[in-house]
């Protein structure tokens, strides 16, 4: 409390503080312990005893802190064991302040445990596993969390804690919890403020589950140490205003300007010791380091200045813009909730994600995201998968179907059991490759790095030779023109931006190797099976025997296998579907499955199967069927025979369905420079020799067991070329691994155990032209960045020997070259923008036509 309003009797604050000390220490050995209250500010009562809060997070402690949080107005509570001192906060309810303070002190004194009279506290999972001597505990309902609200309107909280100063393993762990969290639309956070500002939609997330997420946050990042705050680009700043008002307006300051600049090159000079004496090579950081001592030496401080400011600002703007990047591509696949509906006993409990366990039953309702991967136990919903599959139409979930986490449900309610929860989800696989991949360095920087590396000795010559003939300022000048800076900041930038495109066509780039290569690739070897054809068959003909007609056949035939889901029944089922036929109804009593099956329908005995099965039931085979099984058989097709009754009806033919969009692929792959194109399968000649001359390719290979198709990949290698290995990934796994560039089509399901180095989400073979084109951007883009960086620095270095350049000049071309070609890195976000744009007028567009 303030002074003025503080002063009291002695005795009336003698006797408080003597009975509130006595009662807290009720039961110990002493009744009066060192115990000294003050009120050092309005809403304010400090406590120091060196007896009572010499651990902070004791028994004691914990039983001080609920008793004081037993007073309605008290929103604070801080406990400081290195000086032995608490201090309660507590809010004004219009009553004198007396008044407060005297139920604080009753309440601190009362032996009963605060769940005689209401609902434990819920004290954050940090306060019991940190050793940090110091505890502060904000009152959010029963929630006690160290995070204070500082500012509060709808939709935007900001929170301030202590732990998060200097500490960015703390500010770090607070953006993992947030960056896909569902609900929390823009967040940023400050380690020299210690302040977390979250702008949040509260129809999706509530402010006590964000406080859960960042309590969460402090628990996985606990002990942290804390760090200097980053003050490279301030003190770079400040370093040239300060030279340039000592250049131009009071020359006086010179000393300081060159003492601050030289605090500012430190990092530069720490650099090229690494370099030259850890690594012992020639590097780019010594060349700077060799400018940044010439400008002192040579007084030229405000242009070492400008040196220091553009590379702080370039490293800035790196760092922002790989941050960003990552946290674009990590939401191509959509925010996760962090909070679900346990299904326990018949009734919804509210439960943190990383509770869940396998077995666990949640509910998911219309217009929520699932939030694990899992099995439907009960009901029917209809879930938007895009974000993971590509599929432009929500597919139908019944009981018994997977569905996965992130997608979202679109119409239904749904019980599902878990299968999979936290980082075993598809969700948090595909986020921890996208990490992965996002981290890779690009293999054009590392090849500017070399050659920026190699040019230091070629510099350092070309800077001597114009020391000899123009003089100490050309050659500073020349010195300065290295290669390395800029295209270490444009590289990473431009794998980024473009993996976040591949993302969001629904390419899954599992390593960043392979969106390079693919651009060189000259040899396609596409595996027939599941790539070039789907793996659900088609019907082809149906034949008939003894009078009875295609419809009729069909219809028995769907209607044995409706209670089926393999590729043969879906196939049969959705001719019939296409027919328009109406299944008849069978009798379950007399349904069975063996080598085929068996049921009666509409009167008749039908059998289903091969013609074995057939020949076990006593049913005689025509002559004609065995030349229709040979034919078949060669073609690389399949008959599954019909039954009727004691005789054979109808046979219905199984081919392989081709990919209506493989003939525009193999065209495309042409105009895009593919020399080689082929075919390797499993299946007889024939019928891969007729869909290789279908498709224009150049090679097929028949008859290949899956363990020899790594043996094709090395054959097409050892002529010489660049092979890119197409499969369904399932038995494809070792030539996958002996491909320059392998690609799986198997989509989300397989990602754990894909060994394809990228991962097409949608079911469709076009993504590999969209890859293809997205590699030939890449290579554009880097080579812009080269341009936009040599450029300036050739004409820098004619300039310094026939112009009259000096260390100025070199540092405005070498740097706006520089943050140039890193502008240049950014582009693909534009395209990324567009994607993005067109998916989201797409599902406006079928929102309102559903």
């Amino acid at each position: 409390m303030p002074a003025a309003r503080s002063s009291r009797p002695k005795t009336s604050a003698a006797k408080s503080r003597s009975t509130s000390a006595a009662d807290i220490r009720r039961g110990s050995t002493r009744v009066r312990p060192d115990l000294d209250i003050t009120f050092p500010g309005h809403g304010r009562i400090a406590l120091a005893s060196r007896d009572l809060f010499a651990d902070a997070r004791g028994a004691f402690a914990r039983q001080f802190i609920e008793r004081a949080f037993t007073s309605p107005e008290v929103h604070q509570v801080d406990i400081d064991a290195g000086r032995n001192r608490a201090e309660i906060h507590f809010r004004g309810t219009g009553e004198p302040d007396r008044a407060i303070v005297q139920r604080i002190s009753r309440a601190l004194s009362q032996n009963r445990a605060r769940s005689d009279r209401s609902p434990a506290l819920i004290f954050p999972d940090d306060f019991d596993q940190s050793r940090a001597p110091q505890v502060r505990l904000c009152r959010h309902g029963q929630r006690l969390s160290s995070w204070a609200v500082k500012h509060e309107i709808e939709g935007r909280i900001r929170f301030h804690n202590p732990a998060l100063f200097r500490r960015p393993e703390v500010g770090q762990a607070v953006e993992r919890e947030l960056m896909n969290a569902l609900g929390v639309d823009r967040y940023s956070y400050s380690e020299v403020t210690a302040t977390v500002l979250i702008r949040y939609d509260a129809r999706q997330i509530q402010k006590h589950q964000l406080i859960e997420l960042l309590d969460d946050a402090l628990v996985k990042s606990l002990d942290a140490p804390a760090t200097p705050v980053d003050l490279d680009l301030p003190i770079c700043t400040a370093s040239a205003g300060l030279a340039a008002v000592s250049t131009f307006l009071v020359p006086a300051l010179a000393p300081v300007s060159a003492a601050v600049f030289l605090w500012s090159v430190i990092p530069s000079f720490k650099s090229a010791y690494e370099v030259l004496f850890k690594e012992r090579r020639l590097g780019v950081d010594v060349l700077d380091a060799i400018v940044v001592t010439v400008c002192l030496l040579t007084n030229q401080v405000l242009a070492g200045t400008v040196l220091s400011w553009t590379l702080a600002v370039a490293r800035r703007l790196v760092k922002k813009t790989e941050d960003d990047s990552k946290k674009m591509l990590l939401n191509v696949f959509g925010k996760q909730p962090r909070f679900v509906w346990l299904y326990v006993d018949g009734v919804e409990v509210e439960t943190a994600l990383e509770k869940l366990q396998v077995g666990d039953i949640i509910v998911v309702n219309t217009g929520e995201t699932v939030p694990v991967d899992g099995k439907v136990v009960h009901g029917m919903a209809m879930i938007d998968q895009h974000t993971l599959t590509g599929e432009s139409a929500p597919a139908e979930k019944v009981e018994g179907d997977e569905v996965f986490a992130s997608t979202t449900l679109v119409a239904g309610k749904i019980r599902v059991s878990v299968t999979s929860a936290g980082n075993d989800t598809t969700s948090a696989k595909l986020a921890q490759i996208l990490t992965d991949t996002a981290g890779y360095k690009l293999r054009s920087q590392s090849q500017g790095e070399e050659l920026a590396d190699k040019a230091v000795v070629p510099t350092l010559a070309l800077g001597a030779l114009g020391l000899a003939t123009r003089g100490i300022n050309s050659a500073v000048a020349i010195v300065n023109c290295d290669l390395g800076t800029g295209i270490r900041m444009a590289a990473p930038i431009g794998m980024l931006t473009s993996l976040t495109l591949c993302a969001e066509h629904g390419i899954l780039v599992k390593d960043g190797r392979a969106l390079e290569l693919i651009r060189n690739v000259d040899t396609f070897l596409f595996d027939k099976t599941g790539t070039l054809t789907r793996e659900r068959p088609e019907v082809g003909r149906i034949l008939t025997f003894g009078g009875h007609g295609e419809d009729e056949i069909l219809k028995w035939a769907a209607a044995a296998e409706r209670k089926f889901s393999h590729p043969i029944a879906k196939a049969i089922l959705d001719k019939a579907r296409a027919r328009g036929l109406t299944l008849p109804d069978i009798d379950d009593s007399k349904y069975h499955v063996g080598y085929g099956i068996s049921v009666v329908v509409d009167g008749h005995t039908v059998r289903v199967g091969s013609a074995r099965f057939m020949k076990h039931e006593g049913i005689k085979l025509p002559r004609e069927i065995d030349r229709e099984l040979k034919a078949v058989h060669d073609d690389g097709n399949s008959l599954v025979l019909v039954g009727v009754d004691d005789a054979l009806g109808g046979a219905i033919e199984l081919r392989a369905a081709e990919r209506p969009e493989a003939a525009a692929v193999i065209a495309g792959l042409r105009a895009r420079g593919a020399k080689h194109l082929a075919i390797i399968s499993g299946d007889h000649e024939q019928p891969t020799r007729k869909l290789a001359e279908k498709l224009g390719m150049d090679r097929y290979f028949a008859e290949v067991l899956p363990q020899d198709k790594a043996a094709y990949v090395e054959l097409l290698q050892k002529e010489g070329r660049t092979v890119c290995f197409i499969g369904d990934g399932v038995n494809d796994s070792i030539a996958l691994k002996k491909a320059n560039v392998s690609i799986s089509l198997r989509g989300a399901s397989s990602i754990a155990t894909d060994t394809a180095q990228v991962v097409f989400m949608e079911d469709s073979l076009t993504k590999l032209l969209q890859l293809r084109d997205v590699s030939e951007e890449l290579q554009s883009n880097i080579d812009r960045s080269w341009g936009l960086i040599l450029v300036p620095n050739i004409i820098c270095i004619g300039g310094a020997f026939f112009g009259g350049f000096g260390v100025m000049h070199s540092m405005v071309f070498n740097q706006i070259g520089g943050l140039l070609a890193l502008g240049n890195g950014l582009l693909p976000l534009r395209k990324v923008a567009k994607v993005r744009a067109e998916k989201d007028l797409r599902a406006h567009l079928k929102t309102r036509h559903d």
